[in-house]
This record gives structure tokens, sequence and C-alpha cells, in this order.
């Protein structure tokens, strides 16, 4: 009865619940059913990849194919092709996810045709979502020269790394440039170092693009905006030879002197100058316990001096002799080229990511590969994929945190409701997800509640009736009762003996005897009823 009591409150509190938060949860289920609505990604893909040199958006189910692991026994991480944890706002969008913290994951796929970034430019876009809070991982793309994906490695040189990235003091959108240098046969790298973007590390998804173009501008996009440009100079990069460098012969001369500041050699401290602050006490005396033994030499104690006049600093003049700061002569570097074109860049062969992380569970999509003029056709189709996605996830880190105000607002109350809305809100997301395994565990859940409440409510009944089909069984549940009775009461009065202790009796002999009498009856009809095999039953019918 107290089960089928508690069931009906709990049942009346969640419908309560829902009733109150049925308009919030209609208004919001809306938004999301609309935000979720397929999307075709093969006839969208089908449009737009006709523009670019390389397409990829793990739609098509051959990304296994595509994208190879590294072989080096350093890239220890694992790659899955997935759905993002959360919704996405795309029914079943799959992505390149990496899945281990405090590992190195490798992953590449090679083109089936060079891409000959000198003749028309470079743009390149792709997506990625963090989805764990960041520490420190970076999510940046290796565009790679000719190579072999099942070789991918930490030294593996490249023509162009840029993303976000994430660890210690790096905070920061790479955009780094490799050229080969004829004369010192070695790549050699240039960064972005002026106005080099700041990354976004929130749990939705974001869309980083950078155009190259051939006359040496360039320009970097966070969510289809430009966030830098410039060209490609002293000025926006650092790291390619210089034209001159110090001559290694060249040594300072011993006469040379670099310094500019000497003390005035007119000037001298004055003599009545005190620059002592502090000085003994005169009048301070050795106590008389003070024993040199145990506490050492007694010295007295300091005090603030009355006559102090500051600290004196000589005054300083310019060296008459100064000659300047030294440095060694200049001369040719014999490692310089002049690069007349560094929009130019080198022939792309494949992309890759090479990457040691902290956050799992990172995300990437719809990579974009193509000259400069494709920058239009990748913008319309991020628009179309990323554009809603972002919409949905934007609603959704909205909703979330204004359910997280409430409920902090809300107190206890609010915050129940608020998990249920929530749990509602997943259950939804699931049926639709996975609706076979959804409704089979459903079906199981279900029956398992009615066996267990038919179970609770037929055992009462079931005992009562076997009580009433069975008159030994009644009588000894009688009997046992009464043992049980008659064993508490002697507990309650040993008890109450000890807690009354000095308390005179008040029982008479005649009602002692009388309650021995009665005792000793009940001993003889319990020890009559009690047996339980037929030979017990033979002795005592011999003894009567």
């Amino acid at each position: 009865m107290k089960l089928n009591l508690i069931s009906l409150l709990l049942a009346l509190f969640l419908l309560g619940a829902l009733i109150c938060g049925e308009e919030e949860l209609n208004t919001e289920q809306e938004t999301n059913i609309e935000q979720e609505k397929v999307i075709d990604h093969g006839t969208i893909d089908q449009e737009y990849s006709p523009h670019f040199h390389f397409f990829e958006s793990f739609s098509d189910g051959l990304g296994k194919e595509r994208w190879i692991k590294s072989s080096d026994a350093k890239f220890q991480g694992e790659w899955k092709f997935e759905e993002s944890q959360e919704p996405c706002g795309i029914a079943d969008d799959i992505g390149l996810v990496l899945q281990n913290e405090a590992k190195h994951h490798g992953i590449s796929t090679k083109f089936e045709n060079k891409f000959e970034a000198s003749k028309e430019g470079l743009f390149f876009q792709y997506e990625v979502r963090f989805q764990e809070h960041v520490t420190c991982s970076g999510a940046y793309v290796k565009l790679l020269p000719d190579f072999e994906p099942i070789n991918l490695n930490g030294d593996l040189h490249y023509v162009v790394m840029f993303g976000p990235d994430k660890c210690g003091e790096t905070n920061k959108v790479h955009l780094i440039f490799k050229r080969f240098n004829p004369k010192t046969e070695e790549w050699e790298e240039r960064a972005l170092v002026k106005d080099s973007p700041s990354p976004i590390f929130d749990t939705i998804s974001h869309v980083y693009s950078f155009l190259v173009n051939t006359d040496g501008t360039f320009k970097v996009f966070v969510d289809l905006k430009v966030v830098t440009e410039g060209t490609i100079d002293e000025e926006f990069f650092d790291g390619w030879q210089p034209e001159t460098v110090d001559d290694p012969e060249d040594e300072k001369p011993e006469d040379w002197v670099d310094e500019a500041m000497i003390e005035d050699p007119e000037v001298t401290k004055p003599e009545d100058w005190v620059d002592e602050e502090f000085i003994p006490n005169e009048e301070a005396e050795e106590p008389e316990d003070w024993d040199e033994d145990e506490d050492g030499e007694w010295e007295r104690p300091m005090i603030k001096n009355p006559d102090f006049t500051g600290k004196w600093n000589h005054p300083m003049i310019g060296n008459p002799e100064y000659k300047g700061e030294w440095s060694p002569k200049q001369m040719p570097n014999p490692d310089y080229y002049l690069d007349e074109s560094p929009g130019v860049l080198n022939d792309i062969y494949g992309i890759g990511f090479e990457l040691w992380i902290m956050s799992p569970k990172i995300l990437f999509d719809n990579v974009i590969l193509g000259k400069a003029e494709a920058k239009e056709q990748a913008f319309e189709y991020a628009e179309k994929t990323w554009g809603k996605k972002f919409k949905f996830q934007e609603i959704e880190r909205k909703r979330k945190e204004k359910e997280r105000v409430e409920m902090l607002k809300g107190g206890f109350v609010q915050r129940v409701r608020t998990f249920i809305l929530n749990l509602i809100d997943s259950l939804i997301y699931t049926f639709k997800k996975y609706p076979i395994p959804s409704i089979a565990t459903s079906v199981i859940i279900l029956l398992s509640t009615i066996w267990l409440f038919s179970k609770l409510l037929r055992k009462s009944p079931q005992a009562q009736t076997n009580t009433q089909a069975n008159p030994q069984i009644a009588e000894k549940e009688k009997i046992g009762n009464k043992s049980k009775s008659k064993n508490e009461s002697e507990e309650f009065i040993f008890l109450k003996t000890w807690s009354d202790v000095s308390m005179p009796e008040d029982t008479s002999e005649s009602e002692k005897e009388e309650e021995e009498e009665e005792e000793e009856a009940e001993e003889v009809e319990d020890v009559g009823i009690d047996y339980d095999d037929d030979d017990s039953r033979d002795d005592q019918e011999d003894e009567d």
C-alpha cells in the first residue's frame, strides 16, 4: 500500500512538472525540430565539389578508404568517423574525430593529382568543433608536398600549416608557409606574427579559411569573416633567410668604449653626508640573564639613525670617449635568395593532421582545397552546411545557459523541472536517432515495471488466501504472534526493571504464582503444537 501511494505521488509530481513546463518545452522543441530537418548532403556535395581540387565531407562513407593512419609508432592516438557527441543540427553528419587525450594523432590523405598553387593561388577551408573543454590542444592542418600517407611523421615538411592552436603561451590561428631554399637545399618557414587572429575555443562548430593570391596578398577568415589580411612580406611574416648577416671574422676592438654614461669626476660625496639608515642603540644594556654559551654573543639592537640624510648617488655625465654600440660588420648572406613571388606556393600533394592533444573528441569536417577563385563557392557551401549547424548549436548553447541561470535562481523545484525537460529532450533525440533500439529498450523497461508492480500487489492477498485455506498455518501464526508478544513483554519488563531498580515491587505472592502457572500452561501448549515430524508425535503419545 505504501509503495502504491509513493508511486502515485511521484507520478502526480512528474505530471505537474511536465504541465508547468509544457509551454516552454513545446517552444524549444519546435525550434530544435526545425533546426534538425535533414539536408541532402549528397546533392549539395555533387553541386559544389566540381569547383574544388579536393573536397571531403565524410558523408559518402568512403573516408575510411581515403584517410590513412600513419604507421609511425609515435602516433598512438585513434581516429573515428562518427557524428558529434551532441546534436549538431544536421542528421547523420559524419566527421573525422580524434579520440584520445595525451597522445599523438597522425592521419592523412593523398590527392589523385597534385595541386599547382603557383598558377592560380590557393584557397583552403575546413570545420572544427572542440566537443570538450580545451586545455592544451592543436587543431591545425598541414598541406603537404609529395609524400606517402603511411609514412606521415612529425619531421615531414609541409607547404602550409594553418589552423587554431592553444597550449602554454600559444593561443593563435597559425598561418605558416614553408618554401624550399635552393641554396641551402632546406625547407624554411615563414610564420604570421603580426595581427595573428585568436581562435574560438567553445564547444560549437567553427569554420577556418585562408586565401593566398599569386601577387603575395593573403586573407584569413574565421566563420566566413576576415580577421587578418595583408601581403606576404617582412612586415607580416618572419623566418626566411635575411639578405645580410654578421661577419664572423669581425671582432670588437680592445679600445672600443661603449659606455655612454660615466660618473662625474668633479663631484664627490659631502663629508657630512650620513647614509647609514640604522645604527646600534647605545642606551641598550645586556640583560642580566644573558648566557653567551646558550644565547651567543650579545649585540646591541639597531635603531633608526636620526642623522640619516638618504642614499647618496654619484651624478652621471655623458662619456666623452663614447664611440657608440658596437656591432659586427655585415656581409652578404650566402644562404639568401631573392624570393620574387612569395605568393607562389609549392605544389601540394595531400592533406594531413599531425597533432598532440590534451582535449579529446576534436571533430573535423568539410575540408576544401581549391584555386583562389573557389572562395565564393566554398563560402556558399559553408552557409548551407556549417551555417545551419552553427545556428542550431548557438540556439542550444543559449537555451542551456538560460536553463542554468533559471535553475540557480529557482531552487530545488526548478532544478527538478529543468532536469525533467532535459531528460525529455534527450529521449526525443535518442528515439529519432536510434528508433529500433529505443523502442526495444522501452518495451523491456515497461514489461519489467509491470511485472514488479504486479508482484508487489499480489503479495498481500496471496498471504491472506493461504492463511484462510490452511487452518494449521493460521493457528501456527497465531501462536507465533502470541509468543512474540510474550517475548516483547518480557523484554520490556527486563528493561523496566533495570531502569527502575530502586523502586519497590508491587506484585503480591499470589499474583506471581498465577503468572507462573499461566506461563507453564503456555509452554506446554507450545510444545504440543511445535512438533514437526512423525517420530516426535509417536513419542509424545507413548508418554501420554
